[in-house]
Parts: C-alpha cells; structure tokens; sequence
C-alpha cells in the first residue's frame, strides 16, 4: 500500500500531504533556473554565428521549453491550495481574514527583501514605481507587466491573484459537474487571449492571470478525483506512468499559439496523477522535501543571485560557452540554496519575535 494511502477516517484527508509533489516542485524550480542562467548568461549566442560546440548545441535543445514548467507550479498551487483550504473555506471554518492573512505572510516578506535588494541594486525613479507595484501584489492586473524589478515575479503576480479569487474558485469548483464547467470557460477563456484579446500588434502577453486560469482549474479538479485517484491499482499506476512519459516529447513540440497550453496540460496532468496516486523514492525523499521547501524561493531569487555573480565577473571564465554555464549554473545553485535558507529562517525568526510581542 503506497505510504499515503495509510490513512484512519476520511476526516484526515485534508492533512494527507502528497511527498511526490515535493519532488516535482523542486524540479520545477530548478529545471527554472537552469533556463533562465543560460539565457541571461546568453551562453547560446555562439550557435547564431555558427560558432557554437555539439555540447552547447545540446543544452540549448535542453533548456530552450523548461519555461513550461511554470504551469506545472500553477497546477500543483491549485492542487495544494485545495488540499489545505477547500474543505474550510466551503464549511466556513475559516474566515477570509485569516485565508488572507496566512497568504500574504507566505509570500509577501520574501518578495519584499527581494524588491528592496533589488531597487538597493538598480534605483531610479522607475524602479521605486515598480517596487511599489511589486509589494501591492495585485501587479498582474497593471495594463502593462513589464516590470524589470524581480522580473520573474509575473508568476507570483498570477499565483496571489488566485489566492485573491479562491474563495470565489471555491465555489466554481463545488460540485464536479460545475467544475468541468469551470474548466470548459477557462479553456476557452484562455483560447479568446490567442484569437481575439491580444496585444494590438498581434502578440500574446502569457504572463495574464486569465490566460493562465486553465492550470488552477486543473489543480482543482484533480483535488475532486484525488481519492478515485488514489484507489487505483498497480496496473492503472503503471498505466499512467507509462501515459506520461510518452508525454514528455511535448516539451519540445511547437505548434500553433492557441495549443500551447492544451499541450501543456497534456503533459502536466499525467504527472500530476501519477504523484497522487501513489509515492515514489524518486520524488519522495529527505532531499526532495528540502529543495519544495525553499522552492518557492529559489524561483524568486534565482535571478537575484545570477546578477552578484555576473557583478563579479564569475559568469564568464573561461571563456567556453558550454563550460561557463555549467560552473555559473553550480554557483548559482548553491548560492541561491544558501540565499532562500538564510532569508527564510531570518523572515521566520522575525515572524516568531512580531506574533511575542502582539
């Protein structure tokens, strides 16, 4: 019997925690930060002029789609969130003061000292604006999100908009039936982006909540099936595995702006199943649990923590592509491990000493 399925009454079922998605955020942060070190190291600008190796080559195949694992961040938030606060929020036992409260503390202090090291870093008028509109966290709704302070924040910007609707989600998701409605609008919700609500020069800005919406309400119909899910047998677990493996192709298959994320659905839900339903060593285990723990973290500062080493000149050493990023992406890893261990205790330890004194 898979470990998560030792369970006494269905009562506990909102405290059952899912140890495969510990492993999955932590790939997700990190298969992040190892596209976003090469592309603003520009590691790959060599294979433009034709100057490029075969080992270079080969990880700018790699890293050029991990960006879609930000969607499987967005499904496994919807998920979660379910997972904690569904059942509370439909029977009442929670007021919306204290949902808010616990979001806002979960997010919003380390966001803030990265937005002050940040503004610290670059000044300016623009940035304090932007700073300004970072720590409101409703930025996903600026008519224009192009904002150069923690940059990579557009998705927490999506994320707090959720917590922001999922009193609302709540009751969208009530019954199965009116969520695979919800699921049909927000589906199609997000094709009117492609087709007709997009920039007036024809491109998508993907950063919007609404474009996004699909991959919440995916989390949430999963919560809805999670104990048909995780009643199957070997054979469906086995099944499913091999579903999403044939999957993973899609992370290199274009196509047209309006299946970008029908595919990505394709691709993440398998997985998503196949981690609820059962766990697995690989994505269960003490270094998992460690690396979801800071993943969150590591996602907003990874950024943060490439810049002091290209400060110091310590992106480009050697002078080989390939060679380069490899050292840069280590030290980023380790840096920005160090970084979100040491400002998550110092915000937690300011938390505890703040709740004292209240």
């Amino acid at each position: 019997m898979p470990r998560h399925e030792r369970m006494t009454t269905p009562q506990t079922d909102i405290r059952r925690h899912y140890n495969d998605l510990d492993g999955f955020r932590a790939i997700a942060a990190f298969a992040i930060v190892v596209m976003h070190v090469f592309l603003r190291g520009a590691y790959g600008a060599d294979l433009a002029h034709g100057d490029g190796t075969d080992l270079l080559s080969l990880i700018q195949t790699i890293v050029s789609s991990l960006g879609t694992f930000v969607t499987l961040f967005f499904i496994i938030s919807g998920f979660g969130l379910c997972c904690g606060y569904y059942d509370r929020i439909k029977n009442a036992e929670i007021t919306p003061e204290r949902f808010y409260t616990k979001r806002i503390a979960k997010l919003l202090p380390f966001f803030a000292l990265l937005v002050l090291l940040d503004i610290i870093g670059t000044g300016g008028k623009d940035s304090l604006w932007e700073a300004f509109a970072d720590i409101t966290m409703v930025f996903n709704l600026l008519p224009d999100l192009n904002i150069e302070v923690i940059g990579v924040g557009w998705a927490l910007g999506v994320i707090f908009l959720f917590y922001f609707l999922f009193p609302f989600f709540v009751y969208t998701i009530s019954t199965k039936r009116r969520a695979w409605l919800t699921f049909a609008v927000s589906i199609a919700l997000s094709l009117s982006c492609v087709f007709y609500f997009h920039k007036t020069n024809g491109n998508l800005d993907d950063r919007r909540f609404i474009y996004q919406a699909m991959f919440f309400v995916a989390g949430g119909l999963l919560f809805l099936y999670k104990d048909r899910i995780g009643s199957m047998g070997k054979i469906g677990r086995i099944v499913t595995l091999v579903i999403a493996i044939g999957a993973l192709p899609l992370l290199y298959v274009s196509g047209p702006a309006w299946t970008t994320n029908l595919r990505q659905l394709v691709l993440w839900v398998p997985w998503m199943v196949f981690a609820i339903a059962s766990d697995h060593r690989i994505f269960s285990n003490r270094i998992a649990k460690f690396f979801s723990g800071i993943s969150f973290e590591i996602y907003l500062s990874h950024l943060f923590i490439f810049q002091v080493f290209n400060m110091l000149h310590l992106t480009h050493l050697t002078g080989i592509p390939s060679v380069d990023y490899l050292m840069t992406l280590a030290l980023v890893i380790v840096g920005v491990t160090g970084f979100s261990v040491l400002a998550k205790r110092a915000i937690d330890y300011g938390w505890s000493l703040w709740r004292k004194r209240r």
